[in-house]
């Protein structure tokens, strides 16, 4: 009921009683109609609307600080008209303020379509909807809100930062892949040899090897086997501290991220796992976009223990091992020395805590875990407030040729 429809309701009251009581029988009959009148606004407003709502938003995956065209399609199924309606769009909170829409008056089974902008400026899977509309009746004495079935979802991918890209990581030694020779992809230069079957193009005959065997041999290109990398993401919540872009686990994200993305654009075979993620078992990502939609949704986890780390980093070492890029925060002396052994090829960027949440630079968890990875082999950077994440990767991989 709105301030207008309790308003007639007092007054068809008062003026009800007050012809009861002067026996004014004309003025009880205005006074019941004042009464009628918002009841039967009730009626009106509670009829049954079959509206139907398609929603689609392009793009659908954007950068962080992007925009995208949300587009909202009410159509009207039922058999009788529908009244001019208001709408609501719901909203993530971080999409900001919730858009107002003004629904026309449709005919039956009539369409319209409405469009609006939304931007965030926070990483996630977004979710936009349900419609929620405000139906009226034609006096505007009685309102109800019903809400209009429908969601879409808006991925705000995390930031990605411009990396030096690796250089010199060591072929072999479980740095690769053991696959056998494969036909090569269009681009490949590694070239092989072996003997002429029927069929073979005479243009590729490798003249050299024909003359020093006696035997017609052909060229056969070959893929070479791809560098492995596993990055970790210390996701647990009391390894970080801060909120939003100045926090540290959005740091650690973008971080992840940015080296995700450097590593597959340098053709690594990329594995990727979080100290939440105890499985013990890492795939390899199918794509970028898998990788970035993954890291789109990360939270900070309740979980207290980085055993997932440990386990993946050990399962990762049986099958090959490689190059292992981790953003942690402090860890155990036992922890630490376990990763520290189970890998000899790592960088690890270590998220001082305290200095996030007090601001402080005194050496604490962070320096003794950074050193401990040290003394196993590892090149290691502490993070702290204000750290440009370009500068401290650089410094972290000089050692191992990521440099240009």
């Amino acid at each position: 009921m709105t301030v207008r429809g309790r308003l007639f309701l007092g007054a068809g009251a008062l003026v009800t009683f007050a012809g009861l009581v002067l026996g004014l029988q004309d003025l009880t009959k205005v006074g019941a109609l004042l009464l009628l009148l918002p009841a039967l606004a009730l009626v009106l407003a509670r009829r049954d609307l079959d509206l139907e709502v398609q929603r689609s938003v392009t793009p659908a995956r954007i950068a962080t600080d992007g925009h995208a065209d949300v587009t909202v399609q009410v159509s009207n199924a039922g058999r009788l008209p529908t009244p001019l309606l208001r709408g609501e769009e719901g909203l993530a909170y971080a999409l900001g303020d919730r858009p107002h829409l003004l629904v026309p008056r449709l005919d039956t089974q009539e369409s319209r379509r409405m469009t609006y902008r939304v931007r965030s400026h926070v990483r996630g899977h977004h979710r936009i909807g349900p419609l929620a509309v405000r139906v009226n009746d034609p006096f505007g004495l009685a309102t109800r809100s019903v809400d209009l079935p429908g969601e879409a979802t808006l991925v705000v991918l995390p930031r990605v930062l411009p990396l030096t890209p690796v250089r010199g990581v060591a072929a072999g030694g479980g740095g690769e892949t053991s696959t056998s020779p494969r036909v090569a992809l269009h681009g490949e230069d590694d070239v092989g040899v072996r003997e002429y079957r029927i069929g073979d193009d005479l243009r590729r005959i490798h003249w050299r090897s024909t003359a020093r065997t006696g035997q017609t041999m052909v060229r056969q290109d070959e893929q070479p086997t791809r560098r492995r990398a596993l990055v970790l993401l210390d996701d647990r919540a009391s390894a970080h501290a801060g909120t939003g872009d100045g926090g540290s686990f959005e740091w650690s994200v973008t971080a992840v991220a940015s080296v995700v993305t450097l590593l597959l654009g340098e053709r690594f075979e990329v594995h990727l796992s979080l100290a939440s993620d105890e499985t013990g078992v890492v795939l390899p990502l199918e794509s970028l976009d898998h990788a970035l939609d993954r890291l789109a949704a990360v939270q900070p986890s309740p979980t207290t223990s980085p055993r997932g780390l440990v386990e993946v980093l050990q399962d990762f070492t049986q099958h090959g091992g490689g190059l292992v890029v981790a953003v942690l925060g402090g860890l155990d002396e036992e922890v630490a020395a376990m990763c520290a052994a189970s890998s000899r090829t790592g960088i690890a960027l270590v998220i001082d805590r305290g200095g996030f949440s007090a601001g402080g630079d005194a050496a604490g968890p962070a320096d003794v875990t950074a050193q401990q990875l040290a003394s196993g082999g590892w090149r290691a950077e502490v993070v702290r407030p204000g750290a440009g994440l370009a500068e401290t990767w650089a410094r972290a991989s000089v050692g191992m040729g990521a440099t240009r």
